[in-house]
C-alpha cells in the first residue's frame, strides 16, 4: 500500500506522543514493581521533557544546515536506544542483575538520551514537511504534522494499556517496533536539497526577537493546556462532587474528546486549507478564550466535556497558525526549534504555577493566559504579509 510522503513523516511526529503518554500509563506499574517511588519516576520523565529546551533550537539549526532527514533519523535512532535501554534495565533489575540505585541511573541516562536527540524530532519533521509542500500547502504540510502529534497521543495511552495486558516489557518492546517502523517507512521519502539560510537569518538572538509575539503566544498555549489539564480533576470533583477515582476516570474521557476533536479539526479543516494562517490563529485564540471560559463557569458534565473540545481545537487550529507565521523564511527549523522551545517553557511555567497556587485558580489562569494569546495575535499579522521561502527542490532515494 502506497503511503504519502507527508503522512511518513506524520508518523514520526506520532511516535513523541506514543513514547511519552505511553509511558505515563506503565508509571504506575512501574512504580509498584520496580523499587523506585513515584517522585523519582517524575523526575526522570521531566530530565528527559526540560533538555528539549536546549535539543530543539540545536537540531533546529541542524536542519537548516544539512537537511531535515539526518535529524529525524538520529531523533528515531535516540528513540529507540532510550526506551530499549529502559526495557533492558527493568529486565536486569527483574533478574537480580541491577540494584536499584544502578536502575536509577540507567533510566537517567537514557531519558537525557531521548531529551537531546528526541527533541529534534518534531522541528526537523515540521521543516521537512514544509520543503515538500510549500507555497499554499504550508498550513497542509504543517497540519499533518500536528496531526500525527494529536495521533500519537490519543492513541498512545490505549496501545500502551493495551500492551500492558501482554506483559510489563510489552509497552517498550511496543515502542521499539514503533520507532523501527517509521525508520522503514522514511526510506522512500524525498530528500530536499535546501539551501542553507542566510548568515543573518540563522542568527539565533535575530532570529528569535524577531519571532518573539509568536514564541510568547506558543509559551501561552502550552501553559494554559497544561493548567487547563492540571485544574481539570479539582473542578470534576467540586463542581461535580464526585471522588477522586470517579474524576480520573472522567478526565480520561474529557482528554480523548479533547484529542479527537483536534485531530478532526486538523484533519477535517487545516488540511483542507479552509483558512489561511492568520485566520486559523484567530480563530483558535479565540476557541482557546471560549473553552477555558466555559470550563470556570460550568457545573455540568456536558460542559466541562464542550469547553474541552473547543479549546482541544482552539489549540489545534492555533498551532499551525503561529508556526505558520514563524517559519516564513529561509532558516525554517531554527524557528520551529524555538517555537517546540517555547511549548517547553509552557509546560515548565504551569509546573511552577501548580506549585505557588491552589488548585481553584488554575482553570482561571489558563483563562487569562488564553487571553493574553488573543491580545498578540495582532502583533503577528506582519509575519504572514512576508512571502514565505520557496519551496525546496527534492530528490528520491
Amino acid at each position: 500500500m502506497h503511503v504519502p510522503p507527508l503522512w511518513r513523516i506524520s508518523t514520526c511526529a506520532a511516535l513523541l506522543g506514543l513514547g511519552q503518554n505511553g509511558l505515563l500509563v506503565v508509571l504506575p506499574v512501574l512504580v509498584e514493581r520496580f523499587g523506585l517511588p513515584l517522585s523519582q519516576w517524575a523526575g526522570l520523565i521531566l530530565l528527559g521533557s526540560m533538555l528539549f529546551l536546549l535539543g530543539s533550537p540545536f537540531w533546529g539549526r541542524v536542519a537548516d544546515r544539512y537537511g531535515a532527514r539526518v535529524v529525524v533519523i538520529q531523533a528515531l535512532l535516540g528513540y529507540v536506544i532510550s526506551f530499549g535501554l529502559i526495557g533492558f534495565a527493568l529486565w536486569a533489575t527483574a533478574k537480580g542483575l541491577l540494584s536499584a540505585g544502578a536502575l536509577l541511573v540507567v533510566v537517567a541516562l537514557s531519558r537525557v538520551l531521548y531529551g537531546l536527540t528526541v527533541s529534534g524530532m518534531v522541528p526537523a519533521c515540521q521543516q521537512w514537511s514544509l520543503a515538500l509542500h510549500g507555497g499554499e500547502e504550508r498550513i497542509k504540510a504543517l497540519a499533518a504534522v500536528s496531526a500525527g502529534l494529536s495521533s500519537g497521543r490519543l492513541l498512545g495511552p490505549l496501545a500502551a494499556a493495551a500492551s500492558l495486558g501482554l506483559g510489563v516489557y510489552a509497552p517498550f518492546g511496543l515502542m521499539l517496533l514503533g520507532g523501527l517502523l517509521a525508520l522503514a517507512l522514511l526510506k522512500d521519502v524525498p530528500r530536499p536539497h535546501v539551501s542553507s539560510p542566510s548568515k543573518r537569518a540563522a542568527e539565533s538572538p535575530r532570529l528569535a526577537l524577531g519571532l518573539l509575539p509568536c514564541l510568547i503566544m506558543a509559551l501561552l498555549l502550552a501553559m494554559s493546556v497544561s493548567l487547563m489539564q492540571l485544574g481539570l480533576p479539582n473542578a470534576l470533583q467540586g463542581k461535580l462532587d464526585i471522588d477522586a477515582t470517579r474524576a480520573g476516570h472522567l478526565m480520561g474521557v474529557l482528554l480523548s474528546l479533547g484529542a479527537l476533536g483536534a485531530l478532526s479539526v486538523q484533519l477535517g479543516v487545516t488540511r483542507r486549507h479552509l483558512f489561511g494562517g492568520y485566520a486559523l490563529l484567530a480563530l483558535g485564540a479565540l476557541g482557546l478564550v471560549v473553552g477555558y471560559g466555559l470550563l470556570t463557569q460550568t457545573s455540568s458534565m456536558a460542559g466541562f466535556g464542550l469547553g474541552v473540545m473547543i479549546a482541544s481545537t482552539g489549540a489545534a487550529l492555533a498551532v499551525p497558525g503561529y508556526t505558520d507565521a514563524a517559519t516564513r523564511h529561509q532558516a525554517q527549523g531554527a524557528s520551529a526549534g524555538f517555537l517546540a522551545m517555547a511549548h517547553t517553557l509552557g509546560y515548565g511555567a504551569a509546573t511552577v504555577v501548580v506549585g505557588l497556587v491552589t488548585a481553584w485558580w488554575l482553570l482561571p489562569l489558563a483563562f487569562v493566559a488564553a487571553l493574553l494569546l488573543l491580545t498578540l495575535v495582532p502583533l503577528a499579522k506582519r509575519h504572514f504579509l512576508t512571502e514565505p521561502a520557496s519551496r525546496a527542490s527534492v530528490s528520491y532515494d
